[in-house]
């Protein structure tokens, strides 16, 4: 069985950790992001693979090559321009072979069990399956509705309380779909389309649309929140990885100085240098930091290459784009965001993002 990526986002929301490098390519602990996914999908024997790429792709495939570095087949596609999540897969179909195959959006960290998707597809004689994950209030999301035979009745994009029914399971597209060559017929080559809004409410109307509910662990790691909570969730072992877990992780040749703390749930990445008497605490730290002597960095974000000087204080919620330095003294207030190579003075406060 094949699959298809979709790595062509810019990533936005992430930026300006992404200025340099497509979102999928973050780092996440040891790796990156879609290396994780590669990972997965791998341990459930899907080995032939299709990134539809788009933003900077020469960063994915230089990296990943034809796959027979990590035990795969990799080929690529690259959107002429954005096709959106339908156009994208539609883009991919000359390297498909007419048969079922996975769909994963290129931002969802999970250990969904594939291999009981694929059984529950083949069951249902389903042309397309779409997983789902459970959330308290479906009023941010758009919430799936499934008849008994967990065929799709209904999309309801963000439905406020009075279009809930009582006792109702609250389930959301959780961007990892099976799709039949059905599916993939239905949708126009060239254009750009969503297979959540034009291709799916298609499909469900013929009944041949299949939900697969799953309380696998599921997160969206498209946002700076996000993106550092699942460094936590994934040192911490909430979830199936081939990364290392436990308190923290340090790259190969990070250097702790004498008297300096790292945290818990913290993330050093290779060739980061914390000098001594710096704290450092539930952070992600890219490659090539250095952190002056007593610098202070909590729950925060720190890019490939970044300078943090003697004395800085770096606050919860902050992110610091890669190259950048921040002189002695300074401080990056909560929920501020440094843009990549800036200077900041000595003694200069740096405030949160209006």
């Amino acid at each position: 069985m094949r699959a298809v990526l979709l790595v062509g986002g810019e990533g936005t929301r992430l930026r300006p950790l992404t200025d340099n490098q497509p979102k999928p390519m973050l780092t996440l602990v040891d790796r990156p992001f879609i290396h994780h996914q590669l990972d997965h999908l791998k341990r459930h024997g899907v080995t032939d693979v299709i990134l539809s790429c788009g933003y900077l792709p020469e960063v994915v495939e230089r990296y990943f090559g034809d796959g027979g570095a990590f035990g795969m087949r990799i080929s690529y596609v690259v959107d002429p321009f954005p096709l959106g999540t339908a156009g994208a897969v539609k883009n991919a179909e000359a390297h498909l072979d007419g048969e079922a195959f996975f769909v994963f959006n290129g931002d969802i960290l999970t250990d969904l069990d594939l291999t009981a998707m694929r059984a529950a597809h083949s069951e249902s004689g389903a042309q397309g399956t779409i997983a789902l994950t459970p959330v308290e209030d479906p009023s941010a999301f758009g919430l799936v509705r499934l008849h008994t035979d967990r065929s799709v009745e209904a999309f309801l994009e963000k439905p406020s309380g009075d279009l809930l029914r009582p006792g109702e399971p609250f389930n959301i597209n959780a961007g990892t779909y099976l799709l039949g060559p059905e599916v993939l017929a239905t949708i126009p080559s060239g254009e750009k389309a969503s297979i959540e809004r034009d291709t799916f409410p298609r499909v469900a109307e013929t009944g041949a649309l299949f939900g697969f509910p799953s309380d696998a662990y599921w997160r969206d790691i498209g946002t700076h929140r996000s993106y550092l909570d699942a460094h936590h969730d994934l040192l911490g072992g909430a979830l199936a990885t081939d990364s290392p877990t436990g308190d923290r992780y340090l790259g190969g040749n990070a250097s702790v100085g004498a008297g300096a703390t790292v945290g818990e749930k913290t993330s050093v990445g290779p060739g980061c240098a914390i000098a001594s008497g710096a704290r450092v605490s539930a952070s992600v730290l890219g490659s090539g930091v250095r952190v002056g002597r007593g610098a202070q960095i909590t729950r925060a974000i720190i890019g490939d290459g970044v300078r943090i000087d003697e004395g800085v204080v770096v606050e919860a919620g902050a992110v610091i784009g890669g190259g950048a330095r921040i002189a002695a003294g300074g401080r990056v207030l909560a929920g501020a965001v440094v843009a990549s190579g800036v200077q900041v003075s000595p003694g200069c406060e740096v405030p949160p993002v209006p």
